[in-house]
């Protein structure tokens, strides 16, 4: 079994829908899980500079869930697998959520979520964030403990831009 990664913040604004949807669809990717805390856009005033984009949550048939949809990708968002503390560079808080042997946070059982669609036949799944670097994004951290704590390390993790593996977290 295999689960994607991918960043989205790694090609340019202006082609970076296009480009996503071409990397996913590359490598056969059947369902996108969202890992963000918060896709929306910061402010709903399209307009402004982080107003709503193609690759946030939007209402109705627009953003990432309607552009994921017309190339025949299903769009799942599990805020439970959001980082807690996105600007800890260390991840700590993450890190010992992941770590507590009571499995009592919320990322548990966003894991045990993402778990069950992972070994659905015929899905074939890939993390979304942000984060251009696979290295320094919290979708890796949470790739590899899936696969420790859910497929006893049976689970080959990459990453789908071109050049960039998703290393050891």
């Amino acid at each position: 079994m295999e689960l994607w990664t991918v960043g989205y913040g790694a090609w340019p604004a202006k082609t970076r829908a296009v480009r996503l949807v071409e990397a996913l669809t590359r490598r056969g990717v059947t369902r996108v899980v969202d890992t963000r805390l918060c896709p929306c856009s910061s402010t709903p005033e399209a307009a402004r500079p982080y107003g709503p984009k193609s690759w946030t949550l939007q209402a109705g048939d627009a953003g990432i869930a309607a552009l994921l949809r017309s190339a025949g990708l299903a769009y799942e968002w599990i805020v439970e697998l959001g980082n807690p503390q996105r600007r800890d560079p260390a991840m700590a808080v993450l890190r010992a959520h992941l770590a507590d042997p009571e499995g009592g946070w919320p990322v548990h059982r966003g894991l045990g979520r993402l778990a069950g669609r992972v070994r659905t036949p015929g899905q074939v799944v890939a993390l979304l964030c942000a984060c251009a670097d696979a290295r320094a994004c919290h979708r890796t951290v949470l790739a590899h403990a899936l696969a420790e704590r859910h497929f006893g390390g049976a689970l080959t993790v990459r990453e789908c831009v071109e050049g960039r593996q998703s290393p050891n977290a």
